[in-house]
């Protein structure tokens, strides 16, 4: 009865990592595409080379994930004329995390002041943020990837 008990401890906490993980993920999406819809124009499209991915990966760090997202991806429609852009960081995306953001287009608001919008998505690879306690018993946890995407309006 021991070791079932440990596997069952061992789960209960494996899941709540894991919870947490998914928690924290959505958080910095939504903060991440928070900070997206404030950008101004001549700044929205250099925004995900660097300062977003960086930023994102503090607020996952103090929310207990300690090497941050795999991979961020900003889209937008921002004075396009309708026409998505996507900016991903890093580009192309890193052998193990496999992450892309969701097929569907970005809303076109129809009555809006403001039409256009913007998505990230915020994927974090659980196995460089959270222990696998359950690997030992064939229940790995390592290669998932945890992937978060928020849709704001655009605001200025």
């Amino acid at each position: 009865t021991m070791p079932a008990f440990l596997i069952i401890m061992l789960a209960v906490v494996q899941i709540s990592l894991i919870y947490v993980a998914i928690e924290q993920t959505a958080y910095a999406s939504r903060y991440a595409a928070k900070i997206a819809s404030e950008t101004s124009e001549a700044n929205i499209d250099t925004l995900n080379t660097g300062s977003l991915k960086s930023t994102i990966d503090n607020v996952l760090r103090v929310g207990g994930l300690p090497q941050g997202s795999c991979r961020v991806i900003l889209e937008h429609n921002v004075y396009t004329g309708g026409v998505e852009e996507t900016i991903a960081d890093p580009d192309p995306a890193a052998a193990n995390c496999n992450c892309n953001p969701p097929a569907t287009a970005l809303p076109n608001v129809t009555g809006a002041a403001v039409t256009d919008s913007v998505r990230t998505t915020v994927c974090v690879r659980l196995g460089d943020n959270i222990p696998d306690f359950l690997s030992s018993f064939g229940f790995s946890v390592a290669d998932f990837v945890v992937e978060e995407s928020t849709t704001y309006l655009y605001e200025l």
